[in-house]
């Protein structure tokens, strides 16, 4: 029996781009063939609801120890490791859906541990063994609870799985991200680890330092991977470049990686990042492994069901004709280069304007993950006409956003053919959003609407929002820092690319590292208009202007979906990675 265990924060919940590759992976069928069983393991956050509900609306619990709940003799089973260790543990099932096709399903195994009281010796006895043998300090950063409840969790996983998987002949262990870590390199330290049952992948979605050193040098991606570049001359390392990042403890976890089986990279930069961070790890070891798409077919008339839904909710706020309809769904975060888009839209509004052309410009992001309270936004609503008007301060525009919503005034104020709205909401809906939107309308909706999804980002290890319209006929506009334009680059042939990829980086490759190292936001804003420029034209030229052109666009992009497709992605990439010996 092969056993896949996936360690995550995401364990219970989609929160993030990790849950949607969960989904995406355990719902494929080709994924399902080659594993007997899955398991979702993490640590258990908080107790919300009754004993049987703590695995949310698609779980079944099965046992949970600290409500002395037990549905057969779980309580039997685990009550060694729970006396030992003085933790609790949620155990179940979690159905898994996937958003674009509901038509995949998976049933998961779901364990959660809570180890808030677990006993101080086994979790020193762990840390010292960590400082030995991998020279990690935990006394550096165990005031870090993030850090502390991922270590802890480590300390037992090996134990419950012999519990749990007595017949497994091998286990493939995932760590996605930092979080992982820890539990699999505390099945190293195990006396009955056996390295030819047990598979370790680090499942990098991102690289952890990189993503905030890009976030805070003002040159952003342009001046990271053209240092990245040069580092391959002058054989110097990310920490060489930009000193030491050891002062997070995500670092020094990430670093440990090279120590397992498999690292899959979620797109190629990020493989040439973790090579620049960990100059020593065994190239061999790492493995481009793309993120992929939960394909169903969609039908032209539900593009165009969806475009009137927009329609009809513009018109009763006096936009009578809409000609195209641009749009952005992200986490609000400056990684998401937000600003590159009203840059764009400035290049693009006299040339739509000259051809007659209205369009508009959605922004669907947040900094509230969980979404404004539903009464909140009924009030906001009834007030002053959210989310097309807007007011600085909670409820409505809070840190970011309030700098993201001034450049939009600054552009709506000067533009003539297109007109940016900012919604400000975790998730599109008529409750979210509040009555000028149509009762069944969906962030979906939006994907289907959009004859493009901006997302110029500075770093973006996969991106998966960015092709979430390609199904539907869209344009994917992005930056060649989004880890998914390699994998665009090898599915479209040279004839037909329904999206443009704008290299910011190329445009300064001739300036020298101290230059970049020091390179201003306002040279680097120079830098970013002309490079945007430079594609206007090739961008204005692959829009679709008429019903022809989007139809057009749409038959064309079907005949090479299927490769974007999960099922294809892990047939092609996951699993040769994971069964080269």
């Amino acid at each position: 029996m092969k056993v896949a265990i996936h360690i995550s924060h995401e364990a219970l919940y989609k929160i993030g781009g990790i849950g949607e590759v969960l989904t995406g992976l355990c719902t494929a069928p080709c994924y399902q063939n080659f594993f007997e069983k899955t398991l979702f393991y993490g640590p258990l956050f908080e107790y919300i609801g009754s004993a049987s509900t703590r695995l949310g609306k698609d779980g079944v619990v099965y046992y949970s120890s600290r409500d002395n709940y037990d549905t057969g003799h779980f309580g039997k089973l685990f009550s060694p490791i729970l006396e030992r260790y003085n933790i609790h543990i949620v155990y179940g099932k979690r159905r898994l859906i996937s958003d674009l096709n509901p038509s995949r399903q998976a049933k998961v195994d779901v364990l959660l541990i809570d180890i808030t009281q677990m006993k101080k010796e086994e979790v020193t006895y762990l840390k010292y063994l960590f400082w030995e043998r991998f020279d990690l300090p935990s006394d550096k950063y165990e005031r870090d609870w993030d850090y502390e409840q991922y270590f802890r969790i480590g300390i037992c996983y090996y134990e419950l799985l012999k519990l749990l998987y007595p017949k497994a002949q091998r286990f493939y262990h995932f760590g996605h991200e930092y979080m992982g870590i820890p539990s699999l390199l505390a099945l190293e330290l195990h006396p009955e680890f056996n390295p030819e049952r047990h598979l370790r992948i680090f499942y990098a979605h991102e690289v952890a330092p990189v993503r905030r050193i890009v976030e805070d040098l003002p040159g952003h991606d342009i001046a990271f991977y053209n240092l990245l570049e040069n580092s391959k001359n002058t054989e110097k390392g990310l920490e060489e470049v930009f000193g030491s990042q050891m002062d997070w403890y995500r670092t020094p976890l990430v670093k440990l990686a090279h120590r397992f089986d498999r690292i899959f990279a979620v797109g190629d930069l990020v493989a040439e990042e973790y090579k620049f961070l960990v100059p020593e790890v065994d190239s061999s070891k790492l493995k481009v492994v793309y993120n992929g798409l939960p394909l169903d077919h969609i039908a032209y008339e539900e593009v165009q069901q969806s475009r009137q839904k927009f329609s009809r909710c513009l018109s009763q706020k006096g936009c009578e004709r809409v000609d195209l309809i641009l749009s952005h769904a992200c986490r609000l975060v400056k990684s998401k280069g937000v600003w590159r888009d009203i840059k764009l839209l400035s290049f693009l509004d006299t040339p739509l304007h000259k051809a007659g052309l209205k369009a508009i410009y959605f922004l669907l992001a947040s900094q509230v993950s969980q979404g404004r309270p539903i009464d909140v936004v009924d009030r906001m609503v009834s007030e002053y006409g959210w989310p097309f008007e807007h007011r600085i301060g909670w409820p409505d525009l809070i840190g970011y956003e309030i700098d993201i919503y001034q450049l939009i005034e600054r552009f709506n104020s000067r533009s003539q053919a297109i007109k940016a709205i900012f919604i400000n909401q975790f998730g599109l809906s008529k409750r979210k959003c509040g009555i000028d939107f149509p009762e069944d309308i969906t962030t979906r909706d939006l994907k289907l609407a959009s004859d493009a999804e901006l997302g110029f980002s500075v770093y973006e290890p996969f991106g998966i929002s960015h092709i979430e319209v390609l199904p539907s006929g869209g344009l994917s506009l992005l930056s060649t820092s989004c880890g998914v334009y390699y994998l665009l680059e090898k599915v479209f042939p040279e004839d037909f690319k329904p999206y443009v990829a704008i290299n910011f980086v190329e445009i300064a490759k001739a300036l020298p590292e101290e230059v970049l190292l020091n390179l201003t936001s306002d040279k680097r804003e120079v830098l970013e208009e002309l490079a945007i420029a430079k594609n206007t034209e090739a961008i204005l030229k692959k829009l679709p202007k008429s019903e022809r052109e989007r139809r057009l666009l749409y038959e064309k992009c079907q005949l090479y979906l299927n490769r974007l497709d999960w099922e294809s992605i892990i047939k092609m990439y996951f699993l040769p990675a994971l069964e080269e010996t």
